[in-house]
C-alpha cells in the first residue's frame, strides 16, 4: 500500500512519463489511457465539470487502469479540494496559477499533516484504508509521497521561479503556456510568442539549478520532432492531449473523410452547423 510515488520512481530511474488531461471524467477513456500505455492522467477540476469533492470513483478507476492519478484542484487556495483529493487516493495534485511562494505554502498546510502542515487527521478514508490501524504510517508516507505540482502560468509565478522551486515541497512543476500567454497579452500564440519563449528557458533554467522535474510538451500537436525537441529543452514529464479535445479533433476528421469522399458523387451532404453549441 505505501509504495513510492511512482512518477518519481520514473524519474529516478531516467524514464520519462506521460500523461493526458481528462476533462471528461469517463471511466473508458480513462482506461483507454492505460491500455494504450500512458503512465498518469490529470484529472480536472478547475475547468471540467469533475467535482473536486467528488474524486474517489475517477482515481479508482485510474489505479484499476494502472495509471497514477493527480487532480487539478479548482484554486491554488482551496483547502477542501486539495484534501479530499489526496484522501481520495490521487498521488498528488496540480496547482493553478502559482504565483509565490506563500501559495505554495498555503497548499502545503493544506496537504501535509503535522508537522509539516496542518491537515486533520481522519482514517475513515480511502487512501488511509479506512482503518485507524496503520494510520500513523499512512500520514508518514502521504508527507513523503504526495506531490504538490504548482502550475506556472502567470508572470509572478516566472518572477518568483527561483524562489518557488527552491522549497523543499516542489519535486515537479508545470509550465503552462496557454494561460501564460493571455496574461502576456499575447492570445493565443502560446510557445509562438516570443515573450512566452523567454518566460519558458527562465523557468527551465530555474528548475534545471534546483533539480526540479518540469511536465511540458507540444500539448495539442504531439509529434516525434516536437517531443524530441522538448526533450532537448529539458522537459522530463510529458503531459500530451486533452481526452475532449482529442475526441473532437477525431469528429472533426472523420466528417471530413466523408465530406471528402462524397464530392462530385452526385450525393450531397447537409450544410455544417455553427462552430459550438447549436440547437
Amino acid at each position: 500500500m505505501f509504495e513510492k510515488n511512482r512518477l518519481l520512481a520514473m524519474l529516478e530511474r531516467k524514464q520519462v512519463p506521460l500523461g493526458m488531461q481528462c476533462f471528461t471524467g469517463n471511466p473508458a477513456l480513462i482506461e483507454v489511457l492505460g491500455c494504450t500505455g500512458f503512465d498518469f492522467v490529470m484529472l480536472d477540476t478547475e475547468h471540467a465539470g469533475n467535482d473536486p469533492h467528488a474524486m474517489e470513483d475517477l482515481v479508482r478507476v485510474s489505479q484499476h487502469a494502472g495509471l497514477v492519478p493527480f487532480v487539478r484542484v479548482p484554486d491554488r487556495h482551496d483547502e477542501g479540494a486539495i484534501r479530499r483529493a489526496l484522501e481520495a487516493g490521487a498521488s498528488g495534485v496540480f496547482l493553478p496559477m502559482v504565483r509565490t511562494v506563500e501559495d505554495v505554502r498555503f497548499a502545503a498546510n493544506s496537504a501535509f499533516f503535522p508537522p509539516q502542515g496542518t491537515r486533520g487527521i481522519c482514517p475513515a478514508t480511502r487512501a488511509a484504508g479506512y482503518a485507524f490501524n496503520g494510520f500513523e504510517r499512512y500520514t508518514e508516507w502521504s508527507n513523503a509521497e504526495s506531490l504538490l505540482i504548482p502550475m506556472i502560468e502567470h508572470p509572478e509565478g516566472v518572477q518568483n521561479i527561483d524562489a518557488i522551486c527552491a522549497m523543499e515541497e516542489v519535486k515537479v512543476i508545470v509550465f503552462g503556456a496557454g494561460d501564460l500567454a493571455y496574461a502576456m497579452n499575447e492570445g493565443t500564440l502560446m510557445m509562438k510568442s516570443p515573450k512566452v519563449q523567454e518566460a519558458y528557458r527562465i523557468v527551465l533554467t530555474a528548475a534545471k539549478r534546483h533539480g526540479v522535474a518540469v511536465i511540458g510538451g507540444p500539448v495539442l500537436d504531439p509529434s516525434p520532432e516536437a517531443c524530441r525537441k522538448s526533450l532537448e529543452d529539458g522537459i522530463s514529464v510529458f503531459c500530451l492531449g486533452l481526452d475532449i479535445l482529442g475526441f473532437r479533433r477525431f469528429c472533426e476528421q472523420t466528417v471530413s473523410a466523408l465530406n471528402t469522399a462524397i464530392d462530385d458523387s452526385g450525393w450531397q451532404r447537409p450544410a455544417a452547423p455553427p462552430s459550438g453549441f447549436h440547437g
